[in-house]
């Protein structure tokens, strides 16, 4: 940050800030990741931006390395009251441009989520002497329920259990209770609503589908015309300012080795790379320039 000319400060959250004059437009992403994770989820946004930075020393921007995306996205909350603008480069994490064959995609969302759990009891009973017709297996009720959840996503969104806890949990019992996780996604919340009345459970949390929206999304699409456009399945810090009311778009680079993520076959090559820092520097320039020009002339600097 420092060899892009920004002034580099720290807060309490702990993120990283490279600001440049009044800093107005920022861009970004987060450092941490997922334990045995890769090396471009999140870091990937931060090194671009910087970057980006770099080339435009005559612009006030802002760039920001943040903290626990992973576990919130908590660090990105303090940003939401500094911007007029924010632009997030993430990798794909997933296979969609790869099987497009296109280096970057324009993000217009970040899909709705709901997560909660469902549980089913039956009787313990002895593995081995008990009769497949006299047994009351609360895990295979749980199993058709996992095959139900998978059927209830064909028709749009995506619906996963990642988790399941068996008690008592014994090779040699028949197991009494099963505790499964329901983690349930869609781009839009008329989407999200008919996922979860066809699965048929209770969600205990929720994050409600976010768009990209304002000069950020439109410089993208200025900068990028014809790019394919995605509606991201996983959460970004971009989601967390979007929410807060700043205009916010994301740039997705092309995740290789069929989109992997969270873990150490993560992959981006280096020609898409440079052209999301060569999409990147453009669209933060009229991202300010069109800033700076709906501004009170006595106002501009």
């Amino acid at each position: 940050m420092q060899e892009a000319g920004l002034e580099v400060s720290r807060d309490e959250a702990g993120n990283l800030f490279g600001r440049r004059g009044a800093a107005c437009v920022w861009s970004g992403s987060h450092l941490d990741t997922v334990p045995n994770g890769g090396r471009f989820d999140g870091a990937l946004g931060v090194v671009v931006a910087i970057e980006a930075a770099g080339r435009l020393r005559d612009t006030e921007l802002g760039v920001v390395a943040f903290r626990a995306e992973e576990t919130g996205p908590m660090g990105s909350r303090r940003l939401a009251e500094l911007p007029d603008a924010f632009v997030e480069v993430h990798i794909e994490q997933g296979p969609v441009l790869e099987l497009l064959g296109e280096p970057l995609g324009i993000v217009t969302g970040i899909a709705g989520q709901v997560r909660g759990t469902v549980t089913f009891e039956g009787r313990a009973a002895h593995a081995g002497t008990t009769p497949i017709d006299e047994r009351a297996d609360a895990l295979i009720e749980a199993a058709k329920f996992v095959l139900h959840v998978r059927e209830s996503a064909r028709d749009g969104g995506l619906a996963t259990v990642g988790a399941l806890e068996v008690v008592p949990g014994a090779t040699n019992v028949v197991p009494e209770r099963v505790t499964v996780s329901v983690d349930v996604r869609a781009p839009t919340a008329d989407g999200l609503e008919k996922l979860i009345e066809a699965i048929g459970f209770e969600p205990t949390w929720r994050q409600d589908p976010i768009g990209m929206s304002g000069p950020p999304l439109e410089a993208l699409r200025a900068v990028l015309p014809g790019a394919p456009e995605l509606v991201s399945g996983a959460g970004h810090d971009a989601m967390v300012l979007a929410a807060a009311g700043v205009p916010t778009a994301m740039l997705f680079v092309r995740s290789l080795n069929g989109g992997a993520s969270h873990s150490p076959n993560e992959l981006s090559s280096a020609e898409d790379i440079a052209l999301a820092v060569d999409v990147l520097t453009e669209a933060l320039a009229l991202v300010e320039a069109n800033r700076l020009s709906a501004l009170p002339e006595h106002e501009r600097p």
